[in-house]
């Protein structure tokens, strides 16, 4: 085989090691999101609780309120009564000073009460949303995490087939470049750059104009004197020929 098949070869190799990259990466974010969206329906459980707590505490006291309402109004008849009954005008001035505290206290128990009745009602607008949001992330989660399995089903079975086509390339390709590659792939995932003209695109450094006819011919393996990147000659030509091929495979 020659150096060219080789070469053309390692781009296909390197193509599929990209993909395979990605897919990794995929299959590893993809846990990643289901966790963030099973923290976000923690984190509003923990806010329903809390508003729960909060409503309940809210309706104990408005409860209470009510309770000392009633005490006062019956503390108020009685007040009225001794009023009523009143032998006196210091037993009149006493019995009106009471009317006037119960009153008074009434008053300030009743201002509380609605403030609470208020709050109660602004708790709960703000629960129902969060129980809406909350229904809504638990679908989502649900969802993720259906989607998410197959998903890494599916990913699992093209990594083996990824694999297996790897294997058919690599023992198609020359052992000392296949190593070549295999060395600047571990540092760098694109190990192999395409130049059409004396420049490497992997690190914008000038190569020399007798290595660049040397690339042009591609019967010689070169690798960027900078970056340390495999060098392929590349040209409107080779485009073309890449995009017939793509054609070819769909129509096929």
């Amino acid at each position: 085989m020659t150096v060219q098949l080789d070469l053309e070869n390692l781009e296909k190799l390197q193509e599929l090691d990209l993909k395979t990259h990605d897919i990794r990466n995929e299959i590893e974010n993809i846990p990643k999101h289901i966790e963030e969206i099973r923290q976000n329906v923690n984190t509003v459980r923990v806010i329903l609780q809390k508003e729960e707590n909060r409503l309940a505490d809210a309706e104990s006291w408005r409860s209470e309120k009510e309770h000392e309402i009633s005490l006062q109004n019956e503390l108020l008849a009685k007040s009225k009564s001794k009023l009523q009954g009143a032998r006196n005008e210091k037993e009149s001035k006493a019995a009106t000073r009471e009317i006037e505290t119960i009153k008074k206290n009434i008053q300030d128990h009743e201002k509380e009460q609605l403030e609470l009745m208020e709050a109660i009602e602004q708790y709960i607008v703000a629960m129902e949303e969060h129980k809406k949001e909350f229904s809504e992330l638990e679908a989502e989660l649900a969802l993720s995490e259906k989607d998410g399995n197959e998903r890494i089903a599916q990913i699992q079975a093209e990594l083996i087939d990824a694999d297996e086509s790897r294997k058919k390339l690599t023992v198609i390709i020359d052992e000392k470049i296949l190593r070549l590659y295999e060395r600047i792939h571990r540092r760098l995932p694109v190990a192999i750059v395409k130049v059409k003209e004396p420049i490497c695109p992997g690190c914008n450094v000038n190569i020399r104009p007798q290595i660049f006819n040397e690339i042009i011919r591609g019967e010689i393996v070169h690798t960027c004197q900078s970056c340390m990147r495999l060098l392929v000659y590349y040209t409107d030509e080779t485009l073309n020929s890449e995009e017939d091929e793509k054609v070819s495979s769909t129509v096929s």
